[in-house]
């Protein structure tokens, strides 16, 4: 059995709770920050004693004792990935990311190439934090500065201001962090497409001042009891109508390309080499641990979610675990749905090997008819359009052969999920 080689821990604590947000976090609580840090780490230490002791994973003594470190096991799993998201861990004290680390430390071989990501607002973002942050490994920063515009910040219930997420970015560049990640959203109250256009237009002007090598816009996801509805409610003029939306999702996708910004998911965009590997491991339907609050973990094809209350959490977190143990159809129902959010596609052969099934003969009709529609393409592994005749009518040996992707096109993408639906 391999490991999965990535992690995510959730931090719960934020200063202040967004209006748009549905995630597990929580303001007011910052005096129970140690009680939730030994809930996670016994947790930590219990998931991973038990996955290891299960699939004869390192069963050295010295596994138990903390001061032996990372290099305690030659033979320890690697681990590729780790990301620290929340919430926002970056008001956590630098001892608690500390002693996260050297409990997975305990369990896995930190890669040479580790991505070891960190989410936080930019108000969070101090000089000596940020040196603390490198120390501790910490060489991806996530910062969620949503908008560049304040009259936008203010509607969102955000607790920062244009300003301090300027000064957050320098601070962490500054600090030497670099490779700096900008979150954004679109489709908010009181936001025009020239609104959106000048918050993308001025993060790429940053990208060539610091080590801006991600940038991610995600859609507005209203959620049914969030407080922006009581402030907004649904039908409110304030929201872009569904025409500008779409148009800002274009203006997104376009602007980014301009910049150098490659799009390698529906709503992520990096310089070459900075993809998300954490991220890639979800959309590739890979395995990976999971710790927290409301963390969401895949283990052996198994699904399992803690619950999102805090105090259910630090009592007991296996009490209100939910378990699903995926059945074959939905493994491959989504793999076919994480693949197509990815600009390089679905890989057809790849997807015929894990889940035994040829989409391109069982799925014949709706794709050919989602092709004819320019909503679904196939390409070859260098990113041209596949070839009119087929590879071995050319020839080609089958190390030759072109690997085949289907993906959906830059008009697909605004109506994705009635693409996908078609071929479930």
């Amino acid at each position: 059995m391999t490991a999965p080689k990535s992690v995510y821990i959730h931090i719960p604590f934020c200063s202040h709770k967004c209006h748009f947000c549905d995630f597990a976090a929580f303001a007011g609580l910052e005096s129970r920050q140690e009680e939730y840090l030994n809930s996670l780490l016994a947790e930590i230490d219990e998931r991973l004693t038990e996955y290891f002791q299960k699939s004869d994973g390192p069963k050295d003594d010295s596994a138990q004792d903390p001061g032996k470190g990372r290099e305690a096991f030659a033979d320890k799993p690697v681990l590729e990935t780790i990301f620290i998201g929340g919430g926002t861990p970056g008001l956590s004290p630098l001892e608690h990311l500390q002693s996260i680390t050297e409990s997975l430390s305990r369990y896995f071989r930190f890669s040479t190439d580790l991505e070891f990501s960190l989410e936080t607002t930019p108000h969070a973002i101090t000089a000596e934090k940020a040196r603390g942050w490198r120390e501790i490994g910490i060489n991806r920063l996530s910062i969620g500065v949503e908008s560049l515009h304040d009259f936008e910040l203010k509607a969102m219930g955000r607790d920062h201001s244009r300003a301090e997420a300027l000064l957050g970015i320098e601070t962490a560049s500054l600090a030497g962090i670099d490779n700096i990640c900008l979150d954004f959203m679109y489709g908010l109250p009181e936001q025009t497409r020239a609104s959106f256009q000048a918050t993308l237009l001025e993060a790429v002007s940053l990208s060539k001042q610091f080590p801006i090598k991600h940038i991610s816009a995600y859609g507005l996801e209203i959620a049914i009891n969030s407080p922006l509805l009581l402030r907004y409610p649904r039908e409110c003029p304030s929201y872009p109508d569904e025409e500008t939306f779409v148009q800002m999702f274009d203006d997104l996708c376009q602007i980014m390309e301009d910049a150098g910004f490659m799009q390698y998911e529906v709503s992520n965009f990096a310089k070459p080499g900075f993809e998300s590997r954490h991220n890639l491991t979800y959309w590739r339907n890979q395995p990976y641990f999971a710790f927290g609050v409301g963390a969401h973990r895949y283990v052996d094809r198994i699904r399992s979610a803690n619950s999102k209350s805090f105090n259910a959490y630090v009592r007991n977190y296996r009490e209100s675990e939910k378990i699903e143990e995926i059945s074959p159809q939905d493994v491959w129902v989504e793999g076919l749905m994480l693949a197509l959010r990815l600009r390089q596609g679905l890989d057809l052969d790849d997807f015929k090997k894990r889940y035994g099934i040829d989409l391109e003969e069982a799925k014949a009709a709706p794709i050919k008819d989602l092709e004819s529609a320019g909503l679904l393409e196939r390409i070859s592994k260098a990113g041209k359009k596949e070839l009119s005749r087929p590879a071995d009518e050319q020839g080609l040996s089958d190390t030759e052969k072109p690997t085949k992707f289907l993906r959906i096109t830059r008009k697909g993408l605004p109506v994705m999920n009635s693409i996908i639906g078609a071929l479930i």
